[in-house]
């Protein structure tokens, strides 16, 4: 029995022994594909081992390192999700989650780790700026509406990637079959390299009849991106450091790419000479000329730079390409910064990973400003994707080009999009034209090319608003905020893509007198609610008049004289009057106060007046007593007194009878409009109650006389009380 257990022991150990032999095996193979750049076949293999093992920390760590290196970020982002809670992971894994998942929108999760990251490496600029500015990416989401993006015809399930333009034809690098018996594989993805290949003419979205550019070009290694000449015989083309059928590595093991140059003679394409800068050391690569020739934009990660990949510039100057120099950090990140063209405008468009955008490599737009430096901004999407989107060109028409993603839906790894804009964002600012204060709450109109309103908006709390407008067209904009205004600005939309957006300011500044009526209540000190003001005289602007709750604010016309008509239920009507001659633009107030109808009660019949000497009714005085004898034809119960007033001059006695005239005139006047005689009182003051100094032997102006020729009226009823008559209240006295 001893000799039975013995040996199943040692049959076990002996086939334990042979399992780590051969996951010694098989590991030791896969490392060696893994170290050899060969991810896909790498992965494969681990993936076997991890079936096995799945507590095995390095075969976790390798499947997210290989899955990310193939940009499967399904796949990585599983293996990061495992990798971050283990002990084999690195401070670089972290970020490298964080950056999954934001591809995969997991925004707050995204934050959580780059929060994790952050806490071991305080200083790392690029992670600071994408924790910072991560809030955008939800605004970016939905930046840009009126963009129509297309695949274009012709993708393959390999890689397809940044066409060129290439006289009435498109460049572009594939990955695709090209039918030999013999086709070299990448090992990184296990894809066949890409080779350069040409369209069909005028292929706008259509690349699927397509043929090799040059054998000459093409090698059993990359090429692409490329770019021409003006003259188109001229290329400048990305390749793997390749010369004789052999790689030429780095000191680390990297086969790096470089720029070659090839002119075309007529007939093909010359031998590639190299671009005097490449180097065996790191990758010269992504050239992009300007429109004049002078310039070779390009990629590189030589010594010095600011970040994974920086873009670099080369000047033409007698006949040599200068030394190159780098863009800066208005252009250059922490991260990589890739795949430069330039438009005809000189606006440098390129990819990146180091800055806020939706996730993965995202496209920007560069105008210089000065002194080296560049505004930068963001496309958003539906150009930009949660994926890798980069090599975009411009059509001439500044308003179409085309892309490269590998955003979900594509027909293979990379593919190439067709893209037109039919409307990009006019962003406006409101501001204050002497001091460039910012003006929120501005209403702003957008007006077309004839000066009619297409639209309005009111800007937000720093002073913003957007318009979507056609590229190339003319429009104007107005602004207004309560007594200020802008000139009619001209604006002339763009059609060059500088973020899919142009950025105008609006000046404001004082414009109109505006006047705010409030009517009220003086025994309460209240505004009367359901007071109606009626504008009797007067122009005014009636789009800009508002009422509400017995205040009233209007827009004034410069040098006019106002009449306003007042009445409200319970309460003596009103005139009064407001002139904005002689006002500047500013906010003005005009405050009138009106009588309870109670026993009692007295009320200056205001712009009654008399001539010298005279007890006749003038016009102007006529208009005051119809509205009084409408009044008392609503109120057929109320009996008034129409007491009138002298000034001083002439006589007491003198004026006590004139005064009584006139009482009696105001009579007669109310009973030839249908007033019962038994309601009316005349009474004749003189001079007795004066409302100022103009006394006997005092020296006054004429108006101050004018004052105290007044007709007051005063209620006789004992009480008050309100009726309902049809559909309005009426008060009896």
């Amino acid at each position: 029995m001893k000799r039975v257990i013995f040996l199943s022991i040692l049959l076990t150990a002996v086939l334990w022994s042979a399992t780590l032999q051969a996951q010694s095996i098989l590991e030791k193979k896969a490392d060696q594909l893994y170290e050899n750049f060969s991810y896909s076949k790498a992965a494969s293999i681990y993936e076997s081992l991890y079936k096995r093992y799945p507590e095995n920390g390095k075969l976790i760590q390798r499947l997210a390192y290989c899955y990310d290196k193939m940009l499967n970020y399904k796949k990585a982002l599983l293996y990061y999700s495992y990798l971050v809670q283990i002990d084999e992971r690195k401070l670089e894994d972290y970020y490298e989650y964080a950056q999954l998942l934001r591809i995969d929108g997991r925004i707050d999760e995204s934050k959580k780790y780059l929060e994790k990251y952050l806490d071991l490496a305080p200083n790392d600029l690029r992670a600071l700026n994408q924790y910072n500015q991560l809030n955008q990416i939800i605004t970016l989401k939905d930046k840009i509406k009126k963009v129509d993006v297309k695949e274009v015809d012709g993708n393959t399930r390999f890689t397809d990637m940044s066409p060129a333009f290439f006289k009435d034809q498109m460049v572009f690098s594939s990955a695709k079959d090209s039918f030999s018996m013999v086709r070299d594989q990448f090992k990184w993805t296990d894809q066949p390299f890409l080779d350069l290949f040409v369209t069909k003419p005028n292929p706008i979205d259509d690349f699927s009849e397509s043929s090799v550019l040059s054998k000459k070009l093409n090698s059993r290694v990359h090429e692409g991106p490329v770019c021409f000449s003006s003259d188109f015989n001229t290329i400048y083309f990305t390749r793997n450091s390749y010369v004789t059928d052999n790689y030429k590595k780095s000191p680390n093991g990297v086969n790096n790419l470089k720029i070659f140059i090839s002119r075309f003679d007529g007939k093909d394409w010359s031998e590639a000479v190299n671009f005097p800068f490449n180097s065996n050391s790191y990758s010269v690569g992504h050239p992009a000329l300007s429109p004049d020739d002078k310039t070779l934009y390009f990629v590189s990660d030589m010594p010095g730079g600011l970040g994974k990949t920086d873009i670099y510039k080369s000047e033409m100057v007698n006949g040599q390409w200068s030394k190159p120099v780098n863009l800066g950090e208005t252009i250059n990140t922490e991260g990589k910064e890739m795949f430069p063209f330039v438009d005809k405008e000189g606006i440098l468009y390129f990819s990146s990973d180091g800055r806020p955008g939706m996730a993965g490599l995202d496209i920007y737009a560069a105008r210089a400003v000065e002194n080296g430096q560049y505004i930068v901004a963001n496309f958003g999407s539906p150009i930009n994707s949660k994926y890798d989107d980069f090599g975009l060109i411009l059509n001439t028409d500044s308003l179409s080009g085309y892309f490269t993603s590998n955003r979900e839906g594509g027909a293979g790894d990379d593919d190439i999009y067709y893209f037109s804009v039919a409307a990009i964002d006019l962003q406006v600012t409101t501001l204050l034209e002497r001091t460039r204060e910012i003006m929120p709450d501005s209403k702003i109109f957008l007006k077309d090319e004839k000066g009619e309103i297409i639209t309005s908006t009111i800007s937000d709390k720093e002073g913003k608003a957007e318009f979507s407008v056609k590229p190339g067209l003319k429009y104007s904009l107005l602004a207004e905020n309560k007594t200020y205004v802008s000139d009619i600005m001209p604006v002339s939309i763009s059609r060059h893509l500088f973020g899919l957006e142009q950025k105008e300011d609006v000046l404001l500044k004082q414009g109109f007198p505006y006047l705010t009526i409030e009517v009220i209540d003086p025994e309460q000190g209240l505004i009367i609610p359901l007071a109606i003001v009626d504008i009797s005289e007067g122009k005014y602007d009636e789009s800009e008049l508002e009422e509400e709750n017995g205040v009233i604010r209007m827009k004034m016309n410069n040098s006019t004289d106002y009449t306003f008509d007042v009445s409200a239920e319970g309460f003596f009507p009103k005139t009064a009057k407001y002139s904005s001659t002689g006002l500047v633009p500013g906010e003005y107030s005009l405050t009138i106060e009106m009588e309870k109808l109670s026993k009692g009660k007295q009320f200056t019949l205001d712009d009654l007046f008399y001539d010298l000497n005279k007890s006749s009714i003038r016009p102007d005085a006529a208009l005051v007593l119809d509205a009084l004898a409408q009044i008392l034809l609503e109120n057929q119960e109320v009996r008034i007194e129409i007491g009138s007033h002298t000034d001083s001059r002439s006589s007491a006695e003198y004026n006590l009878n004139l005064s009584q005239r006139r009482s009696e005139s105001v009579v007669a006047y109310l009973i030839s409009k249908g007033i019962a005689a038994d309601r009316l009182v005349a009474k004749g003051y003189g001079e007795s109650q004066l409302i100022n100094k103009c006394a006997d032997g005092i020296d006054c102006p004429e108006e101050d006389h004018q004052a105290n020729r007044r007709t007051v009226i005063e209620i006789l009823n004992k009480d008050i009380r309100k009726v309902k008559r049809g559909a309005r209240d009426v008060y009896y006295f």
